[in-house]
This record gives structure tokens, sequence and C-alpha cells, in this order.
């Protein structure tokens, strides 16, 4: 295990809220890579004089930040970066795009990300419960159309269930994480006239290719239906997809 003693990377608390200070260094540090899972922390009183603050605040900042999962403390070995933090990884992430929740291209720069690999995935792992659950979740969609509704909420449990067929307990807590997130832009695409329609129409193609179990056919419908819903112009928005695809590469599953 590397540690980071000698790295000069923690900046001094100026500000009031020295708790949730600290608490938000170190997650930025955790979500930059400068701290990486497995990663001893300095000792305790030069950790506090790095920061220039208290070594009570600091204990605080740490309890806290072990309670997120994000650290563990060993005795007689120190404090490190946990490496079995996947929640408390996915959160930051998540929070991290809460901050920019009103950019809907960093909304569907996630979803180009996730969603064809989660249909794909669903097509080789559903079970018939899983595709049950589609089933349903897009007759409800379509009794909420033909209420004259948006259909966002079938809309978002047809994805939640898709993920869920994907066998990947990461994968769903990716997505129930942000799945807020994810109806919000969900939610916006469909106000335009004939959408949610056509929106439903894509969603049965893509049901029809994880019935067939055809991976490849599941990713290129999901990647054609986000599209179809995309604005035109997508500016490219490197912090967060380098964020995405970092967890994205966590979630591999094993072949």
């Amino acid at each position: 295990m590397s540690g980071v003693e000698g790295m000069e990377d923690f900046k001094a608390i100026k500000r009031t809220r020295l708790y949730q200070d600290i608490v938000g260094q170190i997650h930025g540090l955790i979500r930059e890579g400068v701290l990486k899972p497995g990663d001893r922390l300095p000792p305790e009183r030069e950790l506090a004089d790095r920061l220039h603050v208290s070594r009570s605040s600091l204990r605080e900042a740490m309890r806290a930040l072990e309670l997120q999962g994000l650290l563990v403390s060993r005795p007689g070995a120190g404090t490190f970066v946990s490496s079995e933090s996947m929640d408390a990884l996915i959160s930051i992430v998540a929070s991290s795009l809460t901050q920019v929740r009103d950019f809907l291209n960093d909304i569907f720069e996630v979803r180009h990300l996730l969603e064809p690999q989660i249909a794909a995935l669903a097509a080789e792992r559903a079970t018939q419960d899983d595709i049950q659950r589609m089933v349903e979740a897009l007759e409800a969609q379509e009794g909420q159309i033909a209420s004259g509704e948006t259909g966002v909420e079938g809309d978002t449990a047809f994805h939640f269930a898709m993920a869920q067929a994907t066998q990947n307990w990461a994968l769903v807590k990716v997505i129930s994480t942000i799945a807020d997130i994810l109806q919000q832009s969900r939610d916006q695409s469909l106000q335009t006239p004939g959408r949610p329609q056509r929106s439903l129409a894509s969603h049965r193609h893509i049901l029809d290719m994880i019935q067939r179990r055809d991976a490849e056919g599941a990713r290129s419908a999901m990647q054609y239906h986000i599209s179809e819903v995309e604005p035109a112009n997508i500016s490219q928005r490197s912090v967060i997809s380098s964020q995405l695809s970092a967890v994205s590469s966590q979630l591999t599953p094993d072949s």
C-alpha cells in the first residue's frame, strides 16, 4: 500500500466550518485520484498541522469520513482510504453531478456512458422476473401517456428494471443513486409533443432485443434511444466525463 506523507496536496483550511471543510477536501482528493484506495493518511498531528486545524476538528472529520465508508482506521497502523468504498465513491460522483444538475449535457453524458452497456448486459442476464418488471414498467408508461402525462414515471421504472436485470449490484447502485438526476433529464426531454410516444416505441424495441438475447442489438437500440432525446448541441465536459469513466471502469464485470 502506498502512502501520501510526502505529498503537498493538502491545503490550509481558512473558513470557519472546519469539520465540513476538511471532509470536503478529502472528498476532492479522492475524487481527483490524489488519494487512492489503500493509501495511508499522514499521522494525526502532521495532518492537522498541514491543514492548519485543531486535532479535535480533524478527529471529527475523520469520524464522519469513516461513517461514510471512505476511510478505515487500523489500530497500530494508521488511517487508510478504504479499498471497499464503492458506495462512498458513487455518492461522491453523484454529489458532484448534483452540483451541475441544471446542465442537461452532463446528464446525457452519464446516460451515454452507462445505459448502452446496461442494455447489453440485461440482454445477456435478464431472468423472466426481470423481463416481467420491464413489461409492467412499459404498460405503466403507456397508461400514463394515454392519460395525458409525459410517462416519466414508467420511463424511469423501465430503466431501473433494466439495470436490475444486469445482476450487477454496482450498476444498480449507480442508477439508484442518480435516479433523480436521470429522471430530470427524461422529464424535460419528454415535454416535446409526440416524444413520449416515440420514447415508448423505442423502449419496446429495446425490450424486444433483450427478450431475443441480442446484446449488440440492445446496445444499439439504447444508443439510438438516447440520441433521439438528446439536444442537438452537446458540449464536452471533460471533468464529468472522466469521473464517470473512472466509475464505469470499476463496474466492468469479471469475465
